[in-house]
């Protein structure tokens, strides 16, 4: 199925075309190189499923603890788990960011599919939740970031993603309809929820074929991104 009158394609950032886990990792290393403490492979075992449940509850209005507590409790917990002696938490965190905002990290077939569109003169944008200092810089150190016309990140415009706004304020940016644009992400609840919201069509990158047992329906689903080639 060819998509047609699309002008621009709209990508999600985490595990869609940068690489969570991976920059989890290398942030996780750069900490404990920081404080002069050994990183093992586990630690990420443990700090992954930790960080999500406590931002999961805060999505939820579960709260666990508040959200503005959330970064430096994380360390808290992390160091107590692992038997660290470390108790400045909010170095622990800055330190964190800084890895993380610094990391490197792609998702396979990410860069051959943007480079692609590009040169299909699809004009090409980020939309995703999170803090500016965090995700722009993860975009900007890639080299897709030449690629990219512009990155726009929740912070910025007080909108997340599934709330449409995110996405009409890019549209009123580039001066674009909402069915001249798709979006690309492998949350339903956040990026096709969210382009269903806005009137976007929708594309599910859901590399492990995890079934759909939501109301949420995508107008495709690919299961690598490269399968953007056959529909673009």
């Amino acid at each position: 199925m060819k998509l047609d009158n699309i002008k621009a394609i709209f990508f999600d950032a985490d595990n869609t075309i940068l690489d969570h886990k991976q920059s989890e990792k290398e942030a996780l290393k750069y900490l404990f190189n920081e404080i002069g403490q050994e990183y093992k492979e586990e630690y990420q075992d443990i700090f992954a499923p930790l960080d999500r449940n406590l931002w999961n509850s805060v999505r939820n209005n579960s709260n666990i603890i508040p959200k503005e507590d959330i970064p430096e409790y994380r360390f808290k917990e992390l160091f107590r788990l692992i038997g660290l002696e470390y108790n400045n938490y909010k170095k622990a965190n800055e330190l964190f960011q800084y890895g993380f905002a610094n990391s490197v990290a792609l998702i396979e077939n990410a860069y051959n599919i943007i480079k692609y569109l590009y040169d299909k003169n699809y004009k090409l944008y980020v939309v995703t939740n999170g803090l500016v200092k965090l995700q722009k810089p993860r975009v900007n150190n890639t080299e897709i970031a030449k690629y990219i016309s512009d990155i726009i990140v929740s912070e910025e415009v007080n909108s997340s993603k599934p709330n449409p706004e995110i996405f009409n304020i890019l549209l009123n940016r580039i001066n674009l309809k909402s069915n001249e644009v798709i979006m690309v992400g492998d949350s339903l609840e956040k990026d096709i929820k969210g382009a269903n919201n806005a009137n976007i069509k929708s594309i599910w990158y859901n590399p492990k074929n995890n079934e759909n047992h939501t109301e949420i329906i995508p107008y495709l689903q690919i299961t690598d991104l490269i399968e953007l080639k056959e529909l673009l």
